[in-house]
């Protein structure tokens, strides 16, 4: 298990393990002879909390990823079908906290303490991202949706799905939909080799009627939304592998300590010695990958390529442990009586789910390359050139957005205003606010601030913006100092116009605004006072 704990880490690690092995391990044959869901074996992870750990807070415990992924290694250790099962619903949970809006954090994430959820990604035809065919159609009050969905993890069991589709224009959206709405079906349950306490199935959906209060982040963002999940679920399937090979090993320890040789034990034995160190430097490789992939996430920097890797190594290497363990143990391993054969039935499917060995190094490859057809996790890439505007350019850009016409006398507050200035981190200087406050009094703008700034006196939590405080929808906003991290975007989306305003030629925000002015705060607001006069 990871030795760079906190105390917080070291004592969950303790208390899970304690109860894992009291309460998940006898269980586990048990579920994989029935071949089914065990509801009452999830049960005692919901007597626990153990669902809630994965969730975000307020309706979670929102454990870092790291711990998440410890979480699941040490349930595996006792069941990997149990720990797959929890992977499945906050790898779904971890994507509505990602691009979610409150209410829909209120709504599903509330769910998650008791009910599954489940991805839906995969179709008959493949598990391509970009071969995705089912169809989004726009409606008047929102879209239908049709098509097939196939190895759906939790599939049939949960409550709540993230589903993939295609809108008409050729762009990706994901769509949060319930298992009961009409027109939803389950189909072609599976029945598997491995993980056999996991349900998988298809989800069928004919003209399901979704509204904009079901979309998961903003229209044509659900290939990014897919990917983010995709490499999330690596890492936990990286940290799932490592669990197994705990597991094997210690049946190996456990059956080499008492079977008796000529000359002692089957422990004293130097071949078998060299075999176990082997395993063991494969099983801690293994935790290492997914738990510095876990750190990366934690980090907020780009952890695509380091969820690959520990996707593949703990499969391919999960398999190589366990099939020593059972060469160690001999034809004992091979029987229902002991563990091992089910592990490496169990371990096998880790190495085929969330992308198979081949399909995981041609993408690493092209990550590692720079030749890879999709943007990173996180995109550090500048700002366009063509939408860059400068002090000179800004007498033209007060009269493109009509700045000086019909000026409301009544402003408004945040969430009715036709115009919005919005101040971030980067507009704490009190000459920049200063200023802000003049140009809205000019233009008929209101003042609205990201969660930081509430806690100046001349600002109030009724004028904050994004997902902790209001969704807009203006005529235009000019945001200030703002990165743009989703959470705001997603509080934004519906405004007409964004001209933003950060000296980072990198920050988010950029990348939905239709100006970017790179540079000073106090330089925009000078060179737009100056424009407006």
């Amino acid at each position: 298990m990871e030795k760079n704990l906190t105390a917080d880490q070291k004592a969950m690690v303790k208390q899970l393990t304690a109860f894992a092995e009291q309460h998940l391990a006898p269980l586990d044959h048990q579920i994989d002879q029935t071949g089914e869901f065990s509801q009452a074996a999830y049960d005692l992870l919901i007597q626990q909390n153990i669902p809630q750990l994965g969730l975000a807070k307020p309706y979670g415990a929102g454990l870092s990823t790291k711990s998440r992924a410890l979480v699941l290694s040490i349930i595996a250790r006792a069941s990997a079908s149990l720990a797959v099962v929890l992977e499945g619903l906050w790898k779904a949970a971890e994507q509505i906290d990602h691009y979610g809006t409150p209410e829909q954090k209120k709504q599903y994430l509330t769910r998650g303490h008791d009910q599954l959820m489940g991805f839906a990604i995969t179709e008959p035809s493949g598990g391509s991202l970009r071969g995705v065919q089912t169809l989004a159609a726009k409606t008047e009050t929102g879209w239908t949706l049709n098509g097939e969905k196939a190895f759906v993890t939790n599939g049939g069991q949960a409550g709540t799905y993230v589903v993939l589709t295609r809108e008409e224009n050729g762009e990706f959206a994901t769509f949060i939909i319930d298992a009961d709405m009409p027109g939803v079906t389950i189909t072609a349950k599976q029945t598997t080799m491995g993980l056999r306490g996991v349900s998988v199935a298809g989800i069928h959906m004919q003209d399901v009627q979704v509204t904009a209060a079901n979309m998961l982040g903003r229209p044509g963002q659900g290939l990014d939304i897919a990917r983010r999940n995709q490499a999330i679920a690596r890492i936990f399937m990286g940290a799932i592998a490592a669990g197994v090979m705990e597991h094997a090993l210690d049946c190996v320890k456990m059956y080499a300590a008492k079977r008796e040789v000529v000359d002692g034990t089957l422990n004293t034995i130097p071949a078998v010695q060299t075999k176990v160190a082997q395993m063991t430097i494969q099983k801690r490789a293994g935790e290492l990958l997914a738990f510095d992939a876990a750190d990366q996430v934690d980090q907020h920097v780009d952890f695509e390529a380091a969820a690959t890797m520990a996707k593949l190594y703990g499969g391919q290497h999960g398999f190589d442990v366990t099939n020593q363990a059972i060469q160690i143990v001999g034809g004992l391993a091979y029987t229902h009586e002991f563990p091992l054969e089910q592990l490496l039935r169990d371990v096998r499917a880790l190495d085929l789910a969330e992308g198979s060995a081949e399909w995981l190094l041609q993408d690493l490859g092209a990550i590692e390359l720079g030749v890879a057809d999709h943007q990173n996790m996180v995109d550090n890439r500048p700002v366009p050139m063509a939408k860059r505007i400068a002090v000179s350019d800004l007498h033209r850009i007060v009269k493109q957005l009509h700045l000086t016409e019909d000026v409301p006398v009544n402003v408004g507050n945040v969430k009715t205003a036709k115009r919005i200035i919005a101040l971030g981190r980067g507009a704490l200087d009190p000459a920049v606010v200063l200023q802000a406050q003049q140009l809205a009094k000019w233009i008929g703008a209101t003042i609205a601030v990201t969660r930081p700034l509430t806690t100046l006196e001349q600002f109030s939590v009724d004028q904050q913006i994004g997902l902790s405080g209001a969704t807009v929808t203006p005529e235009v906003i000019i945001t200030i100092g703002i990165s743009g991290a989703d959470q705001f975007v997603i509080g934004m989306v519906g405004a007409e116009h964004i001209v933003a305003v950060n000296q980072d030629e990198t920050a988010p925000i950029f990348k939905v605004a239709q100006h970017a002015f790179v540079g000073q705060a106090i330089d925009f607001l000078t060179g737009m006072l100056s424009a407006l006069n």
